[in-house]
């Protein structure tokens, strides 16, 4: 530590030690040194909150404070400053007192030369530092320990980042801190803040619009790259530019890029011919930015932070990762339930489905006693029309019915499925058989609209189907193959009778 390059505030009201206390420090071996003065210590503080400085020389007598609660008062602006303090009173019992409340020292004026002063200023710089060290390490240590077990215990990114941003803010203690997205071609947004109070000059509702700043400034920034400024005020005329969206609302930033990697394959790996020649290579893309930032006052970022959020950053990324993998295993797990449930050619639910929810359905309107109908169809000729146009043509029609049947079927309740080759059903809680006949009718006539050729069929030159319609009240007593019985029996008789029409079974 170079004695010479510090920046001291010395609190002091009496013109002559003051004087004398600066004679020493400005002296020429020392005239690199910078000393700043106040007269109270109201000026005192406005002067920390206004600028920094590696240590205070602090008169515990002054005319609008006095005592310990001098002390106090530094640290509350203060708190990681080393205090020293100045007294005309030789009383062992204030000095513990003042070492207690967070002074590294305590000086007896007239009582000590300039190379003890240097001293103790010297010492309790570096005591003080050594304090902050290790606060520091241990806070960065309970932070990322708490990140880890958040990354370990969710897979939910937002929650995720939602922590980040308000341990970070804290943690830096800045106005405000938030997570950019500017991964994909759509505008960027922000995905995560944490800010000090909902009343600052950035409230919920310039949201988006700061959204645009931000993807104002990582579009003619190194977006990158680390971007750390102390004073935005202070940029020079040629580089404001860059911070044109936020000179006028940021005095300080800090942001760093946030990485996703990606797997990128060569043609020999596409082709599946690996070798410990040719290994899977790594692109790193950019998924977005950590900003921190303060509205009012400048701040000289230290190192040990932004090393610290680059470990954290990297953090982030396995959480992102992480919580894309699990998206993508769920939108599997959904696709492989779709499989399991539907039909693969028509798109409408498959027979295992159908089976599942005429059950549930019949459980659930036997404790109602509500009506629970269904509608069997079956497509009238239908081995004559693919043996006339082939099963390319029999697949389109089995699809142009089934669409039929889905535009007939108004309610989420209701159920269209495939019962079986050539065979659709239609479930209906909740429907008497006035209503399950309605749709009956509803089914035939959106068929009809459609006018798919059949002239082979001996009922119509159009494609058509025979429907039998059963309702019921369930019970508890009986069971769902009941219900079934009876809608089979009336297809039976509605093709029976000449096909091409509706029957209605009776329980």
């Amino acid at each position: 530590m170079d004695i010479n390059t510090l920046k001291i505030l010395l609190i002091e009201d009496n013109p002559a030690d003051a004087d004398w206390i600066g004679e020493i420090l400005i002296e020429e071996k020392l005239a690199g040194l910078k000393l700043k003065h106040a007269n109270r210590v109201n000026e005192g503080l406005h002067i920390l909150s206004q600028d920094y400085f590696d240590a205070v020389l602090l008169d515990l007598s002054l005319p609008d404070s006095q005592g310990i609660d001098n002390i106090a008062m530094v640290k509350q602006q203060a708190p990681e400053l080393p205090i020293i303090v100045l007294t005309s009173l030789n009383d062992q019992n204030m000095a513990i007192k003042s070492v207690r409340k967070g002074a590294q020292d305590y000086l007896i004026k007239g009582g000590f030369e300039k190379e003890l002063l240097i001293r103790s200023i010297r010492y309790a710089i570096e005591r003080q530092r050594t304090k902050e060290t290790l606060r520091q390490q241990a806070e960065r240590e309970r932070l990322m320990g708490k990140m880890l077990e958040k990354i370990r215990q969710s897979l939910e990114l937002t929650e995720i980042l939602e922590t980040t941003v308000d341990e970070v803010r804290q943690f830096l203690k800045t106005d405000r801190v938030l997570i950019y997205c500017c991964e994909s071609s759509r505008p960027g947004k922000i995905v995560a803040e944490s800010q000090i109070n909902e009343n600052c000059c950035f409230s919920k509702q310039k949201v988006s619009s700061e959204a645009n700043s931000f993807e104002l400034y990582l579009a003619v920034s190194d977006a990158d790259h680390l971007q750390a400024v102390t004073d935005i005020q202070q940029i020079q005329a040629s580089s404001s530019d860059i911070y044109r969206s936020t000179e006028h609302q940021l005095r300080t930033i800090l942001t760093l890029p946030i990485w996703r990697g990606q797997q990128v394959y060569s043609d020999r790996l596409e082709k599946c011919e690996y070798n410990l020649h040719n290994p899977i290579q790594r692109k790193e893309q950019l998924w977005g930015m950590l900003v921190a930032h303060s509205y009012d006052t400048s701040r000289q970022w230290q190192k040990w932070e932004v090393d610290f959020l680059k470990q954290l950053t990297t953090q982030v990324t396995i959480a992102i990762q992480q919580s894309e993998l699990y998206s993508q295993l769920q939108q599997a797990n959904q696709q492989l339930q779709q499989l399991a449930i539907l039909d693969g050619l028509t798109g409408v639910a498959n027979r295992r489905y159908f089976d599942r929810v005429l059950s549930n359905e019949w459980n659930r309107l036997a404790r109602e006693e509500k009506p629970l109908s269904l509608i069997l169809c079956d497509i009238d000729y239908f081995k004559i029309y693919n043996d006339t146009y082939g099963h390319p043509e029999g697949d389109s029609c089995l699809q142009k019915v089934a669409n039929a049947l889905q535009q007939a079927t108004k309610r989420a309740a209701d159920l269209v499925t495939r019962y079986g080759g050539e065979e659709f059903a239609v479930i209906l809680p909740d429907t008497d058989a006035r209503g399950a006949l309605f749709v009956a009718e509803n089914i035939r006539q959106k068929l009809n609209t459609q006018k798919i050729p059949h002239p082979a069929s001996s009922v119509s030159p159009y494609i058509t189907i025979s429907i039998g319609v059963a309702t019921t009240i369930p019970t508890a007593a009986r069971t769902a193959s009941r219900l079934l019985k009876i809608a089979d029996n009336a297809l039976y008789q509605a093709k029976k009778q000449g096909r091409d029409r509706i029957i209605q079974g009776s329980s």
